[in-house]
């Protein structure tokens, strides 16, 4: 039977051989990880609103696993330079073809518009604007309420535009009555010459706001509107029934001959 001390030894090699793979196996691990392919990527330096013409400064180039370089991605500071983006970058996000206007594309929201199309900011709140939600590339339908002319307190809600693209989505700077500045929500949209005029007209006779849609839907809903008596009616109720028409009475002249009266109908 081996001495205690013997027993110490056998169990520190054992000891000393599992400590031996472990190290062996974690340095194996690593060397795998460090010779998997890379490649270049150009990624944002800092958060680039829609609009900039990227230069150098910019944007960077990083080594990237070419397993998860999206198809896209532009590779090089050269291939980018001058080009505008169409959508925001935020830092770190890596640049993408998709993501760039055409080649030629002058910088600035000018350079983003459609030929035909125009660009209309309108104020928004927290509300209007869907709690901040929006973003640019959205599209959203315009929803407009204001007082009915000629009645009594009643009001009305009708979708005004719809499908909507929006540019942009920011703050400016604006003095309040206490002539202070503070800031305020805006979002740019694109929209027709004949819809920057209903627009218009809408943000200065009544209260607009926002409803964000699915990009991918394009289907236009004619709607008729809801006014406040339908609210205050409910939703659903039926329309009470009128009586029918009563046709035209018949009319009957008395007529006296002698002694004898009668009638006769007309």
């Amino acid at each position: 039977m081996p001495s205690k001390g013997t027993r110490y030894i056998l169990l520190a090699v054992v000891v000393g051989l599992v400590a031996v793979v472990a190290i062996h196996r974690g340095l194996a691990m690593r060397t795998n990880t460090a010779a998997q392919p890379s490649a270049q990527v150009l990624v944002a330096e800092a958060d680039i609103t829609s609009g900039t013409a990227l230069s150098p400064r910019l944007v960077k180039a990083v080594a990237w696993p070419q397993q998860i370089i999206p198809p896209q991605a532009v590779r090089t500071v050269e291939q980018a330079n001058g080009r505008v983006l169409s959508v925001p970058l935020s830092k770190g996000e890596p640049v993408l073809l998709s993501k760039l206007a055409p080649e030629g594309t002058a910088a600035g929201l000018g350079g983003l518009l459609k030929e035909s199309m125009r660009a209309f900011t309108v104020k928004v709140d927290d509300v209007s604007g869907v709690a901040g939600f929006i973003n640019p590339g959205d599209r959203v339908d315009i929803l407009m309420s204001l007082p009915v002319l000629e009645s009594k307190g009643e009001q009305l809600s009708k979708i005004i535009l719809q499908d909507v693209k929006v540019l942009t989505a920011g703050q400016v700077w604006q003095k309040n009555a206490q002539n202070e500045p503070k800031s305020v929500n805006t979002v740019t949209l694109e929209v027709s010459p004949e819809q920057s005029e209903v627009l218009n007209l809408a943000s200065t006779q009544g209260k607009i706001r926002l409803v964000l849609r699915s990009r991918i839907n394009k289907e236009v809903k004619q709607t008729s509107g809801v006014m406040t008596s339908y609210l205050i009616n409910g939703h659903g109720q039926a329309v009470k029934s009128t009586p029918a028409a009563e046709g035209p009475r018949e009319k009957a002249v008395e007529v006296i001959r002698g002694m004898e009266r009668s009638s006769a109908k007309l």
